[in-house]
């Protein structure tokens, strides 16, 4: 199959309103008319903790892009707090070749898609699509293209469209549109960052001895997460998927993976009153590393993703 040629999201045009929260090195902004009294000070103060903290570097994860097969396609069964909720799909797709101008070259797609069904679809009914582009050889996300749509239930917001355009490790640019507000964000970031898509991906693909551990980050929208997984080793849940035993996974074949997740900063400090959330993530221990279940522990309640169906690459 020949790949199709695939042209990045580009940043905008010159001239175009962008802004950049992430601080710019070698350029600071001038307090010189806040440094009046206390409120001068406490900037100050802020300024200071910003340039004696830096952003840290950590070491880059092992490539796994050989783990990518394309044509391989996973679906969920969603169900939150035990009441049916939707359905999640996830697919590897295709390899593309990127514009000439792109240093990387080729490229992996990746695609996922949930909807609401069920009680929760009586609330709000939304649909979550995003498509990943990530390096072929190493996994190391090139670019993201999230839609969000609600109907139903308010949240603030219809329809979201976020673009991340990942600038080699280490920083971003990120185009993130609400309805009828805009938004342009540049990040420094930690070179592990991850998309959403690419950092199941990584989780996938590791092999931890019982007890080990691995950190990465990962960017949702605008909010840049520490990722914190280990091994419990072979350990299967109460009740597999039904589909388990047809794709001849036993209970002993099953490795448990729990994580934390926790919203930081660009120098990996934890936001202030910043939640943790806990998950769990069922995985076969043969050379398919099927995610057989994957939960996560949220503040009103459990989301569940359950393995239903499994097409394996051609």
């Amino acid at each position: 199959m020949t790949p199709e040629r695939h042209a990045l999201p580009m940043p905008a045009p010159p001239g175009s309103p962008r802004v950049v929260d992430a601080p710019v090195e070698g350029r600071r902004p001038s307090f010189a008319s806040a440094a009046v009294g206390g409120a001068g000070a406490a900037v100050a103060r802020r300024e200071a903790s910003l340039v004696s903290t830096p952003i840290p570097v950590p070491p880059l994860p092992s490539p796994f892009g050989d783990t990518l097969r394309p044509g391989e396609r996973f679906r969920f069964d969603v169900s939150f707090s035990g009441n049916p909720a939707g359905l999640a799909t996830a697919e590897v797709v295709d390899v593309v070749d990127l514009d000439p101008s792109h240093p990387r070259g080729r490229a992996v797609r990746l695609r996922g898609h949930a909807r609401t069904a069920g009680v929760v679809s009586l609330l709000a009914q939304v649909t979550d699509d995003i498509e990943s582009l990530l390096d072929v050889r190493t996994g190391a996300p090139i670019s993201s293209h999230n839609v969000i749509h609600y109907d139903g239930l308010r949240v603030g917001y219809r329809h979201r469209v976020t673009d991340t355009r990942f600038l080699g490790r280490g920083a971003l640019e990120i185009h993130d549109r609400k309805d009828d507000r805009e938004r342009r964000k540049g990040m420094r970031v930690p070179r592990d960052t991850f998309d959403p898509l690419s950092a199941m991906a990584w989780v996938r693909s590791l092999r931890l001895e019982p007890g080990q551990a691995a950190v990465a980050h990962v960017m949702d929208g605008l909010a840049l997460l520490r990722v914190e997984v280990v091994s419990r080793g072979r350990s299967a849940p109460e009740t597999l998927p039904p589909i388990a035993r047809s794709l001849g996974i036993e209970p002993d074949a099953v490795e448990r993976i729990d994580g934390r997740l926790v919203r930081v900063d660009e120098r990996d400090r934890p936001k202030p009153g910043a939640r943790v959330y806990t998950l769990r993530a069922y995985l076969s221990v043969d050379g398919r590393r099927l995610p057989l279940l994957m939960e996560t522990d949220m503040w009103v309640g459990q989301l569940r993703l359950a393995l239903a169906q499994y097409d394996p690459p051609p």
